[in-house]
């Protein structure tokens, strides 16, 4: 038996375990930067089950952490395909058969804006940052937001220097909608960070953001 026969063999066995003890999920893929939950995004509906990343169901996954293993026929997705369950929506971050998937649990609705460049070389009046005069990049893509680091809001070391709260973002890969450092996000609660990094693996962007606060 070959390297392929025998992924495919484990991603069907996967199916079949998914089937009878875990839950229903639609899967969708995103295709542009609009919302990738409707109906004509939609590729299957297969068994999907969310277990820790460590692989054992002995003890629950630990708080606050959104990596998960998943068990289903991983020849149905790709990574950057969102699972859409019971149990909330994953991520497919990793699926390198025979290896088992790697799901991210998304906990936010993301908008990724870009804003304006200057109408004209030279001198340009000056402003703040208008979302009014931004574009979407990526809108109503569900996410995985959780806080990863601190950024200095000054390096004078005044008293009121406090620190600004950074946090990390794993979302779908589009091509032709990728984010640039400077990009604005929004979440679903109404909070704004700046994107101060962002990589991209397989089918999956890791953003590193500092959240904007008055």
């Amino acid at each position: 038996m070959d390297g392929l026969r025998l992924a495919d063999r484990i991603a069907y066995g996967g199916g079949m375990a998914a089937r009878k003890a875990g839950v229903i999920c639609d899967a969708y893929r995103a295709i542009d930067g609009s919302c990738p939950l409707v109906s004509a995004r939609r590729i299957v509906r297969l068994g999907v089950l969310s277990i820790p990343a460590g692989g054992g169901i002995r003890s629950p996954a630990g708080f606050g952490v959104p990596f998960r293993q998943l068990v289903l026929d991983q020849a149905y997705v790709l990574a950057g395909d969102y699972l859409v369950g019971p149990g909330g929506t994953y991520l497919v971050a990793t699926n390198e058969a025979p290896a088992p998937a790697l799901g991210v649990q998304c906990n936010e609705v993301i908008t990724l804006w870009r804003t304006a460049t200057p109408a004209v070389p030279g001198l340009n009046p000056y402003g703040a940052v208008l979302l009014s005069d931004a574009r979407v990049v990526l809108a109503g893509f569900p996410a995985a937001l959780t806080p990863g680091g601190v950024s200095d809001r000054t390096r004078l070391g005044l008293p009121d220097d406090t620190k600004l709260p950074g946090y990390v973002a794993v979302v779908a890969a589009v091509d032709g909608a990728g984010p640039l450092v400077a990009d604005i996000l929004r979440d679903g609660r109404g909070r704004q960070f700046v994107v101060d990094a962002a990589a991209r693996f397989g089918g999956v962007w890791r953003l590193a953001l500092t959240e904007s606060v008055a």
